[in-house]
């Protein structure tokens, strides 16, 4: 029974980041001390895939995501689209 629910809270969480791709988030990350910030490029299975603000980009396991959250932009627009 603990695994029929283990698979609707997955199934949940990957179905809730489509309304962060291709938008600029804060991730928290649990291999990383510290949060960070960037564009989720896709999500490929159980791997995430997000470009940093240097351009250089992190693949990284579902699993190891913490938290995700939308970042405000200047102008108080939600999440850069370009």
């Amino acid at each position: 029974m603990k695994r029929g629910i283990l698979m609707q809270v997955e199934e949940k969480n990957k179905l809730k980041l489509n309304e962060f791709l291709g938008r600029v988030n804060a991730y928290r990350l649990s291999f990383l001390p510290d949060s960070i910030t960037g564009r989720l490029l896709e999500q490929d299975g159980d791997y995430l895939k997000i470009q940093l603000k240097s351009g250089s980009e992190i693949v990284a396991h579902i699993d190891s995501l913490v938290s995700i959250w939308h970042i405000r932009q200047p102008g108080g627009g939600l999440n850069d689209k370009n």
